[in-house]
């Protein structure tokens, strides 16, 4: 069943995208907003590196599945998705990981915009090997991360279900 929704999620995201995509990029607003959010992704994105996140759950991954399980990519909705799709990503249409999240590759998260959950779960081992500084650091930039995404999320729902 899970696979069924993610890919509805998908096909609905992508028909936005095709509809509405350019009207969208065209909006002085919503460009504004995508780039906002770009940047405080690749901000969240560098501390991770710096933090070792990055490379402390893709060991976990590798080695015990992780917490990007199977049913997570049915919490992603249609227009997270075209959030993806206006930031230049090209939605899978396959796993790369058996049994894993859909969205979950070889090299990581092959999503730019990310559903909460994602950004703000660090599991008891990770904080532990984070301490409690970097582990603030990082948080502090999902939360910028995930305002900046809400922001837009907000915008592009009033923009395409407006009556």
């Amino acid at each position: 069943m899970s696979k069924e929704i993610v890919f509805t999620h998908i096909e609905r995201a992508r028909t936005l995208y095709r509809r509405r995509g350019e009207e969208i990029l065209f909006i002085p607003e919503m460009r504004k907003r995508l780039k906002s959010y770009d940047e405080a992704i690749e901000n969240t994105q560098k501390r991770m590196r710096q933090a070792g996140v990055v490379k402390f759950c893709g060991l976990c991954a590798a080695k015990t599945g992780s917490c990007c399980f199977k049913e997570v990519e049915t919490w992603y909705d249609p227009v997270l998705l075209l959030i993806n799709y206006l930031m230049g990503v090209d939605l899978p249409h396959s796993r790369e990981l058996r049994d894993q999240c859909l969205f979950l590759g070889n090299e990581g998260c092959r999503l730019r915009a990310r559903y909460a959950f994602c950004l703000n779960y660090f599991c008891p081992s990770l904080k532990l090997e984070l301490g409690s500084v970097s582990l603030h650091a990082a948080l502090a930039a999902v939360g910028h991360e995930l305002a900046a995404g809400w922001e837009l999320e907000r915008a592009l729902s009033t923009h395409i279900f407006k009556k």
